[in-house]
């Protein structure tokens, strides 16, 4: 999970050509950081189930309705503005190939379809 989060964090920086410690921080008021923060925060918050409260170990010096706050100006904005839901949009694709369970999840998940398989076979 952790390496999900660290791309989500590069990917809105690069989506807004910002430097990754302005996104992380809480004392830049540029438009674009403030929009690539919104970006890591909204994908957190509803992709990596990261709780308002928790919000501060990923951005310093944030609290949880700050959190609240720029979670739901960017749903405004996603419903208003074609840009900014094309650049949401790329982020989205290109975090599809980050497992947030991790590797160990989809070889269980296999292991248990077998048995699933191994059971019905059994039932017969």
């Amino acid at each position: 999970m952790k390496k999900a989060i660290k791309e989500a964090l590069r990917l809105s920086a690069n989506l807004w050509n910002v430097d990754q410690n302005l996104v992380k921080g809480n004392d830049c008021r540029i438009d674009a950081v403030i929009m690539a923060k919104r970006f890591f925060i909204y994908y957190l918050y509803n992709f990596v189930e990261i709780n308002h409260s928790q919000m501060k170990k990923y951005v310093h010096g944030i609290n949880h309705s700050t959190s609240i706050y720029h979670v739901r100006q960017l749903n405004k904005q996603l419903d208003e503005s074609y840009d900014i839901k094309h650049k949401f949009q790329i982020l989205l694709e290109e975090m599809s190939s980050y497992s947030l369970y991790g590797a160990e999840y989809e070889i269980k998940k296999r292991e248990l379809e077998q048995i699933k398989v191994e059971l019905n076979k059994l039932r017969k």
